[in-house]
């Protein structure tokens, strides 16, 4: 029994498009992202301050009312509470932006949008540093924090992302 000729170009073409899968899979974190607020996010975010570990095609919008208060396009106000998204942060491994919260001009609490999230190892340390950025943020009321430890990369894009929203602020 003969094999039929096609038989390798088939072969060849599904290893072709395989290989064309795992590379985009893998490098896809590296496209440019928007900053734009009024912009889908595309890299790794996460809704209400948990980590990022994939894409998401949500879009956020910092300028969104939650309650009785004004808005305005640093971010979202009620009465004595407002919420303002720091940049985003480009590091060697993945984009990495917060929002800030400030309640009667305290900082009250750090939220991760996007963190690296395109290796497991970046998922596993961000998981683990992530609250501790944020918790040293509300302690030290700056973006004068001290790295963690093996998360050096994300430690200073988070504070850079928290400074920013300080600024926004005034």
């Amino acid at each position: 029994m003969t094999t039929p000729r096609w038989r390798g170009t088939v072969i060849y073409l599904g290893s072709l498009a395989a290989i064309g899968a795992a590379g985009f899979t893998k490098f896809a974190v590296l496209a440019p992202t928007s900053t734009s607020p009024e912009s889908s996010t595309d890299g790794t975010a996460a809704a209400a301050g948990s980590v990022g570990t994939g894409q998401s095609d949500s879009t956020t919008d910092p300028a969104t009312s939650t309650g009785a208060g004004s808005t305005s396009d640093a971010g979202t106000t009620t009465n004595d509470t407002v919420t303002i998204v720091g940049s985003s942060v480009q590091t060697r491994y993945g984009p990495v932006q917060v929002s800030v919260t400030f309640t009667a001009g305290q900082i009250s609490d750090v939220q991760a949008l996007q963190v690296p999230g395109g290796h497991h190892e970046s998922v596993q340390i961000n998981a683990r540093a992530t609250p501790l950025l944020a918790q040293e943020v509300v302690d030290a009321q700056s973006a004068q924090i001290d790295t963690v430890s093996g998360a050096t990369y994300t430690s200073e894009a988070y504070a850079e992302s928290v400074q920013s929203a300080i600024d926004q602020r005034g």
